[in-house]
């Protein structure tokens, strides 16, 4: 009787719900987890800057070939007769800042209608402009020809392989020759020749110095 009074007056503690502790337990752990995610996400946050240098003298060469000014065929007394020749000589510049390659195209034109450039022959030699001359060429090779018969329309006489480096020069020779079989119907007549210099950067060096 005595036991029970005392334990109606003071009752027993409670029984603690194991699953209650454990849930309180993952609890705690998920927000311990999450405090760890949220202090590395702080430190990850760095600051951060860039810069950017610039160069400048960055500057592209150029090709640029001359040819010397027009120039005229020096003509025998009397003019042109069956079987003679012409010369002229031309100084090829390398007026750019890399070596090149050149070519040479002519287009022969008759200014009277008649006829005469279908007649004559062009040929061109690479030698000094002293040595543009009938004895100078006696033992020369051209570098083109056209063959007898000049073209009235642009047609390539020298392939673009002729080099040059920047500031080089090279003397060429043109020639012209009259056919000895020309006939009495060219008398009088005329024509007028063209050399057109094609020039582009060496595609072997264009740094070339030498």
């Amino acid at each position: 009787m005595d036991e029970l009074l005392r334990e109606m007056i003071t009752p027993p503690a409670p029984r603690r719900d194991p699953a209650r502790r454990r849930r309180l337990i993952t609890t705690v752990a998920i927000l311990g987890m999450a405090g760890l995610g949220m202090t590395s996400l702080v430190t990850s946050a760095i600051f951060t800057d860039n810069d950017d240098t610039g160069r400048s003298g960055i500057t592209t060469g150029t090709v640029d070939i001359a040819a010397g000014e027009d120039a005229a065929f020096v003509l025998p007394p009397g003019d042109l007769a069956p079987g003679d020749q012409v010369y002229s000589p031309v100084t090829v510049q390398n007026a750019g800042s890399l070596a090149l390659v050149y070519g040479v195209q002519y287009a022969a034109t008759d200014t009277q209608g008649t006829g005469l450039a279908g007649q004559l022959t062009l040929d061109l030699f690479a030698v000094p402009a002293a040595s543009c001359t009938e004895t100078g060429l006696a033992s020369a090779t051209p570098i083109g020809t056209s063959g007898p018969g000049m073209s009235g329309s642009a047609t390539q006489i020298v392939p673009t392989d002729r080099r040059l480096i920047a500031a080089g020069t090279e003397d060429l020779c043109a020639r012209v020759s009259v056919p000895l079989e020309l006939g009495n119907e060219f008398q009088d007549a005329s024509a007028d020749l063209a050399l057109t210099f094609l020039a582009e950067q060496d595609p072997t060096d264009p740094h070339a110095t030498s």
